[in-house]
């Protein structure tokens, strides 16, 4: 008969495979989210094996691995209109009820609708009374379609009215499939992914599910512009958001014997967009006057579509911080003109008796018609937050700066 492995939302199943894992389910989870407990079912204590998280989570490490709302919209697209393309017009308008559903489906009724169904308490998925026992769901061809699907154990996709035919299971894409259910659900609703049945029946084992996680091959690769960002970049990720960890690699700069800055990021950029180098890639710039120049430079080279460009993120207090010039010093914007990765180091780092380490003003540039600054006693500050790196805690360090710069690096791709 075989074991299953079910993946659930707010207590719903919604995708089952049998006798073994899904590689694209186990891609919503992070290996410390893996979970034992014991309960008592039929009388009998039992241990359940899972991978436990939030939707929120999940959901954003789907985007991390290139599920968007663009590429999500021209899925839903493409496929709707296959279907449609099945049938005929019929200027009575008899349609049958599949024929409604098509006509009636569009991302924003799908999601709308099947967000009241995972969104209900208590749901008994197979009850025939489900429309007057819920009156949040509406009876309408799109929530008949959904439940049916969950309640029959059928794939839950959009497109498909009950069976994928052997031809077209090229137009299924069971991550997006599985990012629409994220999307339509709050993010502090839990998602599931139960393994309980199918390891005790002997069908998978544990440490093949860690052995997933430990050759995770389908990660983002993160390049600064040095050894300092990455080693910042990396450490703070570990600490901040280990749950992530495994979707990202870090550029050696070590191994390439590089010595990193502006103009060698532009040309790695350049040498991965020719060799046509697969992997997700996030380059991040400093957010200056000298990443200016060579980012207005690659606008007009043929970049991957694989490859983000950012720069650092704006910082509020950088709006007004103490610079030092011609004239002395003064407090000025340094957005855009010597923002650099010791500025997200956080105010415990770059303050020195309660007043921020100034930028110094250097070179001026022609074209843009503006200076590039750096900030002061830098291998003072770096020497301090490798510190913090090696001794990182909550309670009396500042890290939200760094929060913030990664919460910016995960929606690089949405």
């Amino acid at each position: 008969m075989g074991s299953y492995c079910s993946l659930s939302i707010n207590g719903i199943n919604i995708y089952y495979q049998k006798n073994k894992f899904s590689e694209s389910h186990l891609k919503l989870f992070s290996p410390l989210e893996f979970t034992k407990y014991k309960e008592i079912l039929d009388g009998e204590e039992v241990e359940r094996i899972l991978l436990r998280t939030t939707v929120k989570k999940a959901k954003t490490r789907l985007e991390i691995l290139g599920c968007n709302l663009g590429r999500l919209e021209k899925y839903f697209i493409d496929n709707l209109e296959y279907q449609l393309s099945n049938f005929e017009e019929d200027e009575e308008e008899n349609y049958t009820l599949e024929e409604e559903y098509y006509r009636d489906l569009t991302l924003e009724e799908y999601t709308r609708n099947l967000k009241a169904i995972l969104e209900t308490s208590n749901l008994d998925i197979r009850d025939a009374n489900i429309f007057e026992k819920h009156t949040n769901i509406d009876n309408n061809s799109i929530t008949i379609k959904i439940i049916t699907s969950l309640s029959t154990g059928r794939y839950l996709n959009p497109f498909f009215w009950d069976w994928i035919y052997e031809n077209e299971g090229y137009l299924i894409d069971e991550i997006l499939d599985i990012y629409i259910c994220l999307i339509s659900c709050n993010e502090d609703s839990i998602v599931e992914y139960d393994l309980t049945d199918a390891t005790y029946s002997g069908y998978i084992e544990e440490s093949k599910i860690q052995e997933f996680y430990d050759n995770f091959k389908d990660t983002t690769i993160i390049i600064p512009e040095g050894k300092t960002d990455i080693k910042v970049l990396s450490k703070s990720l570990e600490f901040l958001f280990p749950e992530y960890k495994y979707l990202f690699t870090f550029f050696d700069f070590d191994n390439f014997r590089a010595d990193g800055g502006t103009s060698y990021l532009s040309k790695l950029l350049k040498s991965f967009s020719a060799a046509k180098i697969n992997n997700r890639i996030i380059a991040i710039f400093d957010n200056d006057t000298a990443a200016e120049v060579e980012i207005q430079a690659l606008t007009d080279i043929p970049i991957s579509k694989n490859i983000r460009i950012m720069k650092l993120p704006t910082l509020d207090f950088c709006d007004n911080y103490p610079t030092i010039g011609p004239t002395g010093i003064n407090n000025a914007n340094v957005n855009g003109f010597a923002v650099s990765i010791e500025l997200f180091f956080g105010e415990d780092i770059i303050k020195e008796n309660n007043e921020f380490h100034p930028i110094q003003w250097t070179n001026y540039n022609d074209r843009l018609r503006r200076y590039q600054g750096s900030i002061t006693n830098k291998s003072e500050i770096i020497v301090k937050m490798e510190d913090k790196l090696r001794n990182p805690n909550h309670d009396n360090q500042d890290w939200s700066k760094l929060i913030y710069l990664w919460e910016t690096i995960f929606k690089q791709n949405t």
